[in-house]
């Protein structure tokens, strides 16, 4: 006998609320199901995760992302909430970098910096989607040089796919069409095992298989120097309670390089829930982010059911490639040129104990 599924949970998102435009271009929400009553929302403005279901150890659903209910609430909020970031994640400093002897000037967003492939970004743009059946949803960018500075026209297939173990799988492959150009994309969900209503994920338990982090100078530019974590205060080598460390906004280079089999590269864990989230990636390294700045500024971020993010309400465990590395040169490089596709796979998968 098959098991009993959770009751529905009765708070989903609905789509008639993202109905509309940006850039001319249509906004909508697709809603991702399994058979084990897991839900996940998408919407297409940024490719943005804005809803994730899943149940507890005691079977009663929940929703663990932080996100926004309609596409007002995302316009007007966190621009990287749930987001599939690119065309390079993190900040390059100066916002510029050379290739192959020639100088690249991109829109600072961050100060002097450009973060996050600048405010022509994807977390900025209407993607192309198609939901394909109940558990597969396609989208598609476009980046153009003419909108973000980055050399190179850079195609973007991207799929959001949703597992009846409770894995939500982002494959992307992004396809340089003519000049080469770096690349780095990833997703920027903001977790809280305990779900969205809980007030911080100080309570969670983090464990990354990371021996070195990349060093950061002043406004959090990555310098190419790589600190090893023996005797660092944010060793998560072994689990740690994120409760008893300071905020973490750090780069931890994985004890393997890119693969082309996603392996295990966080383990997340709520005792208080039982929730547990296993992240897999081929990317080389995870930035992990405990929103120590979330909702800090003057005037309210306020989320789903009314629930005002603040900091610490949640974790992100992005897979990616360097930040700043078109800066670095003692960094691995990530240039995408045509018949050099840039590939890469993350699964975060959901379960309790």
């Amino acid at each position: 006998m098959s098991p009993a599924l959770p009751s529905p949970f009765p708070h989903l998102l609905d789509p008639a609320r993202f109905t509309g435009t940006v850039d001319g271009r249509p906004t909508a929400l697709f809603l991702l199901r399994n058979a084990r009553g897991m839900v996940v929302a998408i919407t297409n403005l940024g490719a943005k995760v804005v809803q994730i279901v899943v149940p507890d150890r005691q079977g009663v659903l929940d929703d663990v992302a932080l996100g926004y209910d309609s596409l007002e609430a995302v316009l007007t909020g966190s621009p990287s909430m749930g987001a599939f970031v690119g065309r390079y994640a993190g900040r390059i400093g100066g916002a510029r970098f050379t290739l192959a002897g020639q100088e690249h000037r991109l829109t600072p967003n961050a100060g002097a910096h450009c973060i996050h492939g600048g405010p022509r970004g994807a977390r900025h743009r209407a993607f192309d989607a198609r939901q394909v059946d109940a558990q597969t949803l396609e989208l598609h960018h476009r980046f153009l040089t003419v909108e973000d500075n980055f050399p190179g026209t850079l195609d973007l297939q991207l799929t959001y796919r949703l597992t009846d173990d409770n894995a939500l799988v982002i494959e992307h492959v992004a396809t340089a069409l003519d000049d080469p150009g770096p690349a780095s994309f990833t997703s920027h969900i903001y977790f809280n095992l305990d779900g969205i209503g809980h007030t911080n994920i100080d309570g969670h338990v983090l464990q990354v298989p990371a021996s070195e982090v990349l060093g950061t100078g002043t406004e959090g530019i990555a310098t190419g120097e790589r600190v090893p974590l023996q005797g660092h205060p944010q060793d998560l080598r072994s689990a740690q309670t994120l409760g008893s460390l300071a905020d973490i906004d750090l780069s931890y280079v994985l004890d393997t390089g890119p693969a082309s089999e996603a392996r295990l590269c966080a383990q997340l864990h709520s005792p208080a829930s039982g929730r547990t989230l296993d992240v897999w990636t081929t990317e080389p390294l995870l930035q992990v982010y405990t929103a120590g700045q979330l909702g800090a500024a003057e005037k309210p971020d306020v989320g789903k059911r009314g629930v005002r993010h603040r900091p610490r309400s949640a974790v992100c465990l992005e897979p990616q490639w360097f930040p700043n590395a078109p800066n670095c040169p003692t960094l691995p490089q990530n240039v995408v040129a045509p018949g050099r596709p840039y590939r890469a796979t993350t699964v975060y998968r959901f379960g309790v104990r």
